[in-house]
C-alpha cells in the first residue's frame, strides 16, 4: 500500500516477510573468481500497523563482504527483525544505530531493514527517499555497461550493441589475463573509439603490486577514467603507493565495507575514487556517510552495484541523485537489465543509456509480489497474520 495519510511519522511494524530469491543472468559473466550464471538476494517486506508496506534487499557476496543468503536470513530472523518489532516508532536512523548495538557486521542484512523502513517513511510522508536523504540535485544519471574478462574483440561486439542503445561508459573486467594483453586491450579500444566512450578498468583484486604497476605504466597515456581495486594483498599500503605513482586515479571497491574502511583509505591517500554499493555498505544511510567522508577528502564517488535486483538498484539511485562528488562516468544501474527476470519495474527507468529518478514516493519502484514468490527458494514470516 503506497498512499496513506498517517497521523504519526512512523508506526509500529507488525509483519515481516522475508524471501530468499534466485534468478539467472541473461549472459554468463566472467570475473576474476569465476563465471557467474545466477544471483541470489534476500528481500524483506515490512508492513506497519497502518498497512503501509516497505521493501528492502540484501545482496550478500561471501568473497566480498563475508555474508551469505543463509546468514542474512538467520540474522534477520533471530536478531534484527525482533528489534524492529519492539520499536514503537521505528525511525530508520534510530533503528540503524540500534542494530549495530545488537549485532556486529551483517551490513547487508541491516541495509535491507533500513531500505524497507526508508521506503515506508517516504510513502507515509509522500516523498522520495532522495528527499529524505537531503534532496535530489539531479534527476538522471548516465549508465555504465560492464564487459567480462576477455579480449578487445569480445568487447567490441558488446560495445557496438550497447552503444546503439545509448550506453557510452564501459567497465573492463580484468585480473585473469596476462598484463601485456590487458594493456593491448585498452589500446585497441581507445584506438577504435577515441572520445566516443569512457573506459574503466576493474581487476577485482586480481593483481600483485608489480602487475598493477606494469598495467598502470602501460596505459599511462590513456584516458581510462580510473582503475578499480587492483590488488589482492596489502591493499591499503599498496594502493597508497599506486595512487602516489600513477596519473590515473585508483578506485577502492572491495576494500570499503564500512565507514572505518573509508576513513582509513582516505587518510592514507589510497584512492581517488570510492566505489559505493548500497547493499554491501549497509543501506543508503551508511552509504551516504561514506560519500560524505569521501567529499571531505576530495575523493569522487562511483555508484557501483553487485548483481542486484531492482530494490537495491532503486535504493542506490535514490542516494546517487543526492551525491555532489560523483565521478564523471556512467554508473552501475544496469543490473536488472542483465537478469533473465526481475520482480520489479526498475528496468523501465533505464532508457537510452540513462537512468531516471522515479516520481513515486519511497523507493519509487513497483514490485510484483507474485513474481517474488515465483523466484523464492526459501522464506519466513514474522508478526501478525501468519
Amino acid at each position: 500500500m503506497n498512499e496513506r495519510s498517517p497521523s504519526k511519522t512512523m508506526a509500529p511494524i507488525v509483519r515481516a516477510e522475508v524471501f530468499e530469491i534466485e534468478a539467472k543472468l541473461s549472459t554468463p559473466y566472467k570475473l576474476t573468481e569465476g563465471v557467474l550464471i545466477a544471483t541470489q538476494a534476500v528481500l524483506v517486506k515490512l508492513t506497519d500497523s497502518d498497512g503501509v508496506e516497505g521493501w528492502g534487499e540484501a545482496n550478500p557476496a561471501e568473497t566480498v563482504d563475508g555474508e551469505t543468503p543463509a546468514g542474512v536470513m538467520q540474522a534477520l530472523k533471530d536478531t534484527l527483525l525482533p528489534a524492529v518489532f519492539a520499536a514503537s516508532e521505528p525511525a530508520p536512523g534510530a533503528i540503524d544505530a540500534l542494530l549495530d548495538s545488537l549485532l556486529p557486521s551483517h551490513l547487508c542484512a541491516k541495509g535491507a531493514v533500513t531500505m524497507a523502513l526508508l521506503d515506508i517513511l517516504g510513502k507515509r510522508m509522500g516523498v522520495s527517499i532522495a528527499t529524505l536523504l537531503g534532496g535530489p540535485i539531479r534527476r538522471s544519471l548516465p549508465v555504465l555497461w560492464p564487459l567480462s574478462n576477455g579480449t578487445a574483440e569480445d568487447d567490441i561486439r558488446i560495445i557496438e550493441e550497447r552503444a546503439a542503445q545509448g550506453f557510452s561508459s564501459f567497465m573492463l573486467k580484468m585480473g585473469t589475463s596476462p598484463i601485456g594483453s590487458e594493456i593491448q586491450r585498452v589500446a585497441a579500444l581507445e584506438a577504435r573509439y577515441g572520445e566516443r566512450i569512457k573506459l574503466i578498468a576493474d581487476a577485482n583484486q586480481g593483481w600483485s603490486l608489480d602487475q598493477a604497476r606494469e598495467f598502470l605504466a602501460g596505459i599511462a597515456g590513456s584516458k581510462v577514467a580510473f582503475v578499480e581495486e587492483p590488488l589482492a594483498i596489502n591493499v591499503v599500503e599498496g594502493m597508497s603507493l599506486l595512487s602516489g605513482e600513477s596519473r590515473l586515479p585508483i578506485s577502492a571497491d572491495e576494500s570499503i565495507i564500512d565507514l572505518t574502511d573509508a576513513a582509513r583509505l582516505a587518510r592514507s591517500g589510497a584512492a581517488k575514487v570510492f566505489s559505493i554499493k548500497s547493499s554491501k555498505n549497509g543501506g543508503p544511510l551508511r552509504a551516504q556517510r561514506i560519500a560524505a567522508a569521501a567529499e571531505a577528502f576530495g575523493i569522487d564517488c562511483y555508484m557501483n552495484s553487485m548483481i542486484e535486483f531492482g530494490i537495491t538498484q532503486a535504493a542506490s539511485l535514490q542516494h546517487a541523485v543526492t551525491v555532489r562528488n560523483l565521478v564523471d562516468v556512467g554508473h552501475a544501474f544496469m543490473s536488472t537489465l542483465r537478469l533473465a527476470e526481475d520482480p520489479t519495474d526498475f528496468s523501465s527507468l533505464v532508457r537510452n543509456g540513462i537512468v531516471h529518478l522515479p516520481e513515486r514516493p519511497g523507493l519509487g519502484v513497483g514490485i510484483d509480489e507474485a513474481h517474488v514468490r515465483r523466484l523464492t527458494t526459501s522464506s519466513f514470516v514474522l508478526g501478525a497474520w501468519k
